[in-house]
């Protein structure tokens, strides 16, 4: 089953309640580690020919925009954004291969550890997310190597491109999650990302960030 956020409101879905949502689709964008899913609901209503699954493990920070989405169209609801609570880490097989592209950005706690540090728990649950051939967009804050450094982030290597390509490529290929591009970004493009957490820390200039393309293959 699958646990769904609207509002203050919780349930559940079925997979095939889920596809039969998808269906109307193009094709499924999933924001996973949403943090409060602005950047899904702005997406999903770009996108409309796109249906937008918003993944976050902590429920209370989709209340307010899956109570946007919830109301009727004329206010600003949404019927192509779905806000889910899970992690990562727990990827159930109700949520598995639904996503033809996937935007992870500027991610906190377990999962920016885990992309770090190519944790084979977040790459098997990024994997399973995904179909075959779906593009993966991941952008990482290298602030965090600032000081003063936060507790979660003192014990991880410096972040480059020749740490991901040299470290983390082979890692993530292990898990069929193959890196096609690693970058750092402009101050002007990370100023570009709509998400909550980017203007937050771009408060005192945009934060040095690094961007990460990859795509998933099918292993075997």
């Amino acid at each position: 089953m699958i646990t769904i956020v609207r509002g203050k409101q919780t349930e559940t879905f079925t997979r095939s309640e889920l596809d039969a949502r998808m269906a109307a689709y193009a094709g499924v964008t999933v924001d996973l580690g949403t943090g409060d899913g602005a950047w899904a609901y702005r997406y999903a209503h770009a996108n409309a020919d796109r249906f937008v699954v918003a993944i976050d493990p902590v429920r209370e920070n989709l209340r307010e925009y899956s109570a946007r989405a919830a109301r009727k169209t004329e206010r600003g609801g949404l019927s192509n954004v779905l806000y889910v609570v899970a992690s990562a880490e727990q990827i159930t097989a109700d949520l598995r291969a639904i996503a033809d592209e996937m935007y992870i950005t500027l991610p906190w706690g377990s999962l920016m550890r885990g992309l770090i540090l190519a944790d084979p728990q977040v790459l098997d649950g990024i994997a399973a997310i995904a179909r075959p051939n779906a593009a993966v967009r991941i952008v990482l804050n290298t602030r965090i190597f600032e000081d003063p450094i936060p507790l979660e982030a003192r014990d991880l290597p410096d972040l480059t491109p020749a740490y991901i390509h040299d470290r983390l490529a082979s890692a993530y290929a292990r898990h069929g999650i193959v890196i096609t591009e690693a970058r750092l970004m402009s101050g002007d493009e990370v100023a570009t990302l709509s998400t909550t957490w980017a203007k937050r820390l771009s408060h005192r200039g945009p934060p040095s960030s690094m961007y990460v393309e990859a795509m998933i293959r099918v292993l075997g």
